[in-house]
């Protein structure tokens, strides 16, 4: 499977406030268009696409944009957003158009979340025309002045997945054994400051932190909020609270 019900059931959920946690993919989403490079009227197929950062910017570029995604809530808000666009709940893995169907294909940060990224990709190049480019963005893990701020959920919930996530080289490795030819890739970071460590617990709340620590002991509750705000005042104090993110952008063509 490329795509998880658990995944599917994440992202109905985010669908409301997905851009205001990410806050990153609108920048993101037009940085890929722009690396991608499509002339006006190329149909593009935008895969995973959320709330439409990437296939809004490239409709901005003048092109024909079909969009999917596997998840219900997303696909509906979409569609009511966005009514130019084509918008179809379909899996990365299994879309439903023939082959050679558009000259772009785009994926902003799916494939570092697929289960089998290698089944996507297979059918991003079986709908691709021939000449036809892929463009995909990719999470790089940044830590920065938050190191504080990883150590204490380290502290708290665990390290987290085992699993290495999927690296620049490794997504190269992909594509070229996908078929695609000439990948090539440029690093983007977008940082973002934030004005207080009360705004940070709020954009934390908004994936759902609070909730979480529902799930600890109240002693372990109460901790983990004091040493939070300890540790934002001390990085607010010194030089200024920042969410550093950065990205790799990648393209590739179908022969």
């Amino acid at each position: 499977m490329t795509s998880t019900e658990q995944g599917r059931r994440k992202y109905d959920a985010l669908a409301d406030r997905y851009e205001e946690i990410y806050f990153y993919v609108a920048d993101l989403g037009q940085e890929l268009v722009s690396h991608a490079a499509p002339p006006p009227g190329a149909r593009v197929l935008d895969v995973g696409a959320g709330r439409g950062a990437v296939a809004r910017a490239a409709l901005a570029a003048g092109c024909a944009v079909t969009a999917v995604d596997a998840s219900a809530g997303m696909v509906a808000r979409l569609a009511a957003d966005h009514p130019e666009l084509v918008v179809r709940q379909q899996d990365a893995g299994t879309l439903a158009f023939p082959g050679g169907s558009f000259d772009v294909v785009t994926a902003g940060f799916l494939v570092q979340v697929l289960t089998e990224p290698e089944a996507a990709l297979a059918e991003f190049h079986r709908v691709l025309a021939p000449e036809g480019v892929v463009a995909l963005s990719l999470e790089r893990q940044t830590v920065g002045r938050l190191g504080w701020l990883h150590d204490l959920n380290r502290e708290f919930f665990g390290a987290g997945t085992s699993d290495d996530p999927l690296s620049p080289d490794g997504l190269d490795e992909l594509l070229t054994g996908a078929g695609f030819t000439a990948p090539a890739r440029a690093l983007v970071k977008v940082p973002k400051n934030v004005a207080n460590p009360a705004a940070l617990w709020d954009w934390l709340a908004l994936q759902g932190v609070p909730e979480v620590l529902d799930t600890l002991p109240s002693q372990d509750a109460v901790a983990f909020r004091e040493r939070f705000f300890r540790g934002a005042e001390d990085m607010h104090r010194n030089g200024g609270i920042t969410l550093e993110f950065a990205a790799t952008l990648h393209t590739a063509t179908r022969p």
